[in-house]
């Protein structure tokens, strides 16, 4: 908060939430202030994550972000308005389009509330602070190549100095489904994913492809869970129901007549999955009412057609082919394997 000018925020009762002590620190003031109030600054992941465990755990909850929605990154103001809704049901207050500008304190140094630009004094025994963050990557400033506000890497997540790799946060890779565009994925599924790649191109460089990742973020709160693949640029399209108490909603992004994005809330795994695939293809989107009325059910379709339109390769099956292939193959070992023992054993 120092960096926006904000004094203060050393204070014991303000959590970040970057690291394991920093998990620890916050779990711990929550249990200080047991039917409290917590004020959450920030409306991104750190911020609707954070206030989901504050609330189910009895704390009153207030969101402050200068956005006029939640998740403004990605969500679109219609998406964003059924999980404020949702929220502010669980007892969450919403403060949009205003920032912090300092805080009271008592005499310990414990805030006690938080001022707003507006003036508006909001009472806090906690404060949690999701602001977003920068790649740390002082250490190599001048000798790494740096892009998107990290580290540049090729395909096989190697930096410009040929004996060091970069994974995670830190590192601008190039993403084959946006032809090859540097990115930067703030998410753990990325991180995961290139340090899986970066381990494979160092232990097999001549076998290792370039890396072919599919951006992907999900989370998970209350009973509620989505889903996003791709890019949300483009036409929005919007399906689904968005009443409900137990949902199944979603959009796609359509750029060119073809799928770019596509999210998805309450979706089963099969579902999760189409979706993923007929980004992935690109699929082609002949009348975007008729995607609009058959919502999710176009993914689906899509992801049942034995020759995708574009995407994968002549001949490759979805992922979730694979996975029921494998299944069969694993069930029949496991049957050959019963049948054969048994058979030892009324021999021995």
């Amino acid at each position: 908060l120092e960096e926006f000018g904000i004094s203060g925020s050393d204070a014991s009762n303000i959590c970040y939430l970057r690291n394991l002590d920093d998990a620890d620190k916050l779990v711990n003031v929550m249990k200080s202030c047991p039917g409290g109030n917590a004020v959450v600054i920030g409306g991104g992941y750190i911020g609707m994550e954070c206030a989901a465990a504050l609330v189910t755990n009895r704390i009153k909850v207030t969101m402050v972000f200068p956005e006029s929605h939640c998740m403004a990154r990605l969500f679109t103001p219609k998406i964003a308005e059924y999980y404020e809704n949702y929220y502010t049901s669980k007892g969450v207050t919403f403060v949009k389009g205003t920032v912090l500008t300092s805080f009271e304190k008592d005499s310990t140094g414990k805030v006690t509330s938080v001022i707003l630009k507006d003036g508006k004094h909001l009472p806090a025994d906690m404060v949690v602070v999701g602001i977003g963050i920068r790649a740390s990557t002082g250490l190599f400033e001048g000798q790494l190549l740096m892009e998107q506000g990290g580290i540049k890497v090729n395909g096989q997540m190697l930096t410009s100095d040929g004996s060091v790799y970069a994974v995670g946060d830190v590192a601008a890779f190039p993403i084959k489904l946006f032809d090859g565009v540097i990115r930067r994925l703030e998410h753990v599924d990325s991180a995961r994913r290139t340090a899986r790649h970066a381990v494979a191109a160092i232990l097999e460089p001549s076998k290792t492809k370039d890396i072919d990742y599919l951006p992907f973020f999900y989370s998970r709160v209350f009973t509620l869970s989505w889903q996003f693949y791709g890019n949300n640029t483009g036409e929005v399209v919007h399906f689904g129901d968005f009443t409900n108490s137990s949902p199944r909603f979603g959009a796609y992004w359509v750029d060119k007549s073809r799928i770019r994005g596509a999210f998805l809330e309450g979706g089963s795994r099969e579902e999760y999955e189409a979706i993923s695939n007929v980004v992935r293809r690109k699929a082609k989107v002949i009348n975007i009412a008729e995607l609009e009325k058959q919502g999710l059910m176009f993914a689906i379709q899509e992801s049942q057609k034995d020759l995708p339109d574009g995407g994968l390769a002549l001949g490759e099956k979805p992922t979730y082919v694979w996975h029921a292939t494998a299944g069969v193959i694993a069930a029949a070992s496991i049957a050959a394997f019963g049948y054969w023992y048994g058979r030892k054993r009324r021999r021995w």
